[in-house]
């Protein structure tokens, strides 16, 4: 065998043994991977809870170190503001469950984006985060946490910023101090897997948050994530279409002011077109865009264990109630002449447009309900409905889906569109008319009492772990701030306005009857 041939031979040899290796190293990973991810059958409540949803963020040790690696993102307020839970308006997790998380957060063993399994676990956000919120009348009040509420204290895109300004800090945000101050807070050594995937995870985390600041800016951070010159959405707010239209679109919806209040989710068995405007009608479709605004994709929404949880949480809210106001506040004994006397100021007023519940406490439909009435007939801020692209998102909406792709919106189910144009704001059941405050759809009016014209509307005030009042029912909102409620609502300002929806009467206007308007807000307290 000349010396030509034996080199032959050894390189098929070799050949032959790496390709093995890369053979067994394919099965090893594989096994492996179907060890790290365990999916559970979880019930409507649970999964509305604790389920991944496909919104995976930011792995678990990385969650756990960041208040420590940057305390200026995650107490912009000062230490005496609380800890990174109280100063962007989350609610305590229980102790022991879900990794001790806040409420609405989850782990998981999925990876952003692809759903893929992963050796180090996720954490993500669920539906619960926005829509559970806890009703507290003083701050060292215990409060009563209420389910699909929409969470009147959370300032969710603050602490999205001071998340993405940690990241894009190069000298402190490093795999190695993440790595050495988890272990020195948690006791445990990481594994190399481990410490592969947060590598993997920062570096593409990081070039992501780097392709995004030519259309959206440098995030802000420190005490600029509670300035609502910077961070104008403030708690309890959100803008439901400005990701879409940045990760849909590719635009960056500057002249989007159409702030929004998390919205609440009783009984949605009632609910025909969801959103403020009314503007998508299938239930499902409503929750995949509603992730895919915060992060999922049609690809790991469609892996059988995300799915699942999707629609398990949907089913959660279908018969979900809110607490009677007399459970809420057991020692606030309602008058049950003021309330007959209500119920016909409400018939003559508001049936119309929301219907009413019957006395087993099925809602019977108003004449009007589910009719998108024109935000310039109730006479209410219009930015929701008018900012650009409006129009054309639900195209684009429709069309980022492969034709065949199951979660596939059809057209006929989002407006504008074939069944008609939004631009106004529907009718809608209030069932737990209490616990939906603030009020009007951009969070302008406080309480019930300001919303029916009963008391004046405030004009400027602050916002953050503002307390309930049960007689107005609705927030107490100071006029100047302290570390708690540190957010300027200027109801001047484009996107906040408090004006419209003056029904019975306008305040003080023509026909305005002072006892009526007492006699409605107590009926108001018991649907």
């Amino acid at each position: 065998m000349s010396a030509g041939q034996k080199i032959a031979r050894a390189a098929m040899w070799a050949g032959i043994g790496l390709t093995a290796v890369l053979v067994v190293s394919t099965l090893l990973f594989v096994h492996a991977e179907s060890t790290w991810v365990h999916p559970k059958a979880l019930g409507t409540e649970e999964s509305f809870r604790h389920s991944t949803t496909g919104t995976e963020i930011m792995p678990l040790p990385v969650f756990q170190v960041l208040p420590t690696l940057f305390p200026d993102q995650f107490q912009p307020g000062g230490p005496a503001a609380g800890d990174w839970i109280d100063q962007f308006g989350f609610i305590r997790g229980e102790p022991g469950v879900n990794e001790g998380l806040p409420s609405g957060f989850f782990v998981s063993n999925h990876r952003p984006k692809s759903g893929a399994p992963s050796p180090v676990q996720f954490v993500g956000i669920n539906c619960s985060l926005c829509h559970t919120s806890l009703i507290k009348r003083s701050d060292s009040d215990h409060g009563v946490l209420v389910r699909g509420m929409g969470s009147t204290s959370l300032d969710f895109i603050a602490w999205v910023d001071g998340f993405k300004t940690a990241i894009l800090d190069e000298r402190r945000m490093t795999p190695e101090n993440i790595f050495s101050t988890y272990e020195k807070e948690s006791g445990r050594e990481l594994s190399l897997s481990e410490k592969l995937m947060i590598r993997l995870w920062l570096t593409q985390t990081r070039k992501t948050v780097k392709q995004l600041e030519p259309q959206v800016d440098n995030p802000y951070g420190g005490a600029d994530l509670l300035n609502a010159e910077f961070m104008p959405n403030g708690p309890s707010r959100t803008q439901p279409f400005r990701n879409l239209v940045r990760n849909i679109m590719d635009r960056p919806a500057l002249l989007d002011r159409g702030y929004c209040k998390l919205p609440v989710l009783y009984e949605q068995k009632d609910r025909t077109w969801g959103q403020f405007d009314g503007s998508v009608h299938d239930r499902l479709t409503r929750s995949v865009l509603a992730a895919m605004a915060i992060g999922a994709t049609m690809y790991n929404l469609s892996t059988p264990e995300i799915s699942n949880n999707v629609e398990q949480s949907i089913a959660y809210t279908l018969d979900l109630k809110p607490p009677k106001f007399t459970e809420a506040f057991p020692d606030q004994k309602l008058d049950a002449q003021k309330i007959g006397r209500g119920a016909k100021v409400y018939m003559a007023h508001c049936d119309g447009c929301h219907g009413h519940p019957d006395q087993n406490g099925s809602w019977v439909r108003g004449a009007a309900q589910d009719v998108v009435i024109p935000y310039e007939k109730l006479g209410v801020d219009g930015e929701r409905v008018t900012f650009r692209y409006y129009d054309t998102l639900g195209d684009a909406l429709v069309d980022s889906f492969p034709p065949k792709q199951p979660l596939r919106p059809k057209r006929e189910d989002i407006r504008p569109g074939p069944l008609g144009s939004t631009r106004g704001y529907i009718g809608v059941p209030i069932v737990g008319a209490y616990a939906r405050t603030p009020f009007l759809h951009n969070g302008a009016v406080p309480t019930l009492a300001a919303l029916i014209n009963l008391k004046p509307r405030p004009a400027l005030f602050y916002r953050g772990a503002n307390n309930y009042d049960p007689i107005d029912a609705g927030l107490v909102v100071p006029s100047t701030p302290d570390p708690k409620r540190y957010f300027r609502f200027d109801t001047s300002v484009a996107g906040n306005s408090n004006r419209g929806h003056d029904y019975p009467w306008a305040y003080k206007g023509p026909g305005w009857n002072e006892a009526d308007l007492q006699d409605l807000l107590e009926y108001l307290k018991t649907i």
